[in-house]
């Protein structure tokens, strides 16, 4: 797994993507990956480091994402409750239809806000 990081519009948000390989031509991560028992602990430590740096506004982009189980979505709905716990906002953008799926049947999608687009989350990220 790799987490890539970029600052969006000069805000603190933070896109996080999830991938495991890299097109040779632009170095975007391509592919997919599964978040799960194998990897939950190394994506709660980046969010933790994260949250630890002050960056409180962050974009978790799921569309590299092919499967979640239930160790994923608890990485996932601890570090929205992290989050808030430090005033803090975490979004969700563009989840694939299964993982989509899995996060309505489970109610996440109704405490953790999920966003199609960059622009939208961004926008709900900077209401305040």
């Amino acid at each position: 797994m790799e987490i890539e990081k970029e600052k969006i519009q000069n805000t603190k948000i933070i896109k996080i993507t999830f991938g495991n390989e890299r097109n040779e031509d632009s170095n975007q991560l391509m592919g997919t990956i599964e978040l799960d028992i194998e990897n939950q602990n190394q994506f709660i430590e980046h969010i933790n480091a994260l949250l630890d740096e002050g960056e409180n506004l962050i974009i978790l982009s799921l569309s590299q994402i092919s499967y979640i189980d239930s160790s994923g979505l608890w990485a996932i709905f601890e570090s929205f409750k992290k989050a808030e716990q430090r005033n803090g906002k975490i979004v969700l953008l563009n989840p694939k239809k299964d993982v989509r799926r899995v996060l309505d049947i489970t109610k996440i999608s109704s405490k953790i806000k999920i966003f199609e687009e960059d622009e939208s989350a961004i926008n709900y990220l900077n209401q305040e």
